[in-house]
């Protein structure tokens, strides 16, 4: 149990690193127990990120993360899925194309 609590730790601030690296604004998260998803905006184009229940995952503690484009911070099923792994440069990769190409 203190395994997933340190993982879904590690995984939230890697996201927020990767997506402030980036320049991304306004990251919004919503904690769920062991999950957690949220917003983020750049150049006037959001993206709905999410990361699995990470109890899903005890051995590396790690999951794809979800990430799409969404209308706006109430927009859960926006855009298509998009997912990449636990990795800054391809969370940051993918945001940014998907902000791109709006």
């Amino acid at each position: 149990m203190k395994e997933s609590i340190k993982a879904y730790s590690k995984q939230k601030s890697l996201i927020k690193k990767a997506l402030r690296n980036a320049d991304f604004e306004n990251i919004k998260i919503s904690n769920g127990y062991y999950y957690f998803s949220g917003f983020a905006t750049k150049n006037d184009n959001k993206i709905y990120f999410s990361i699995p229940d990470v109890r899903h995952f005890p051995s590396k503690g790690e999951a794809d993360v979800l990430i799409r484009k969404a209308n706006d911070y109430k927009d859960y099923s926006g855009g298509s899925n998009n997912f990449c792994s636990l990795d800054i440069q391809e969370i940051q990769q993918l945001s940014n194309y998907l902000t791109n190409s709006l």
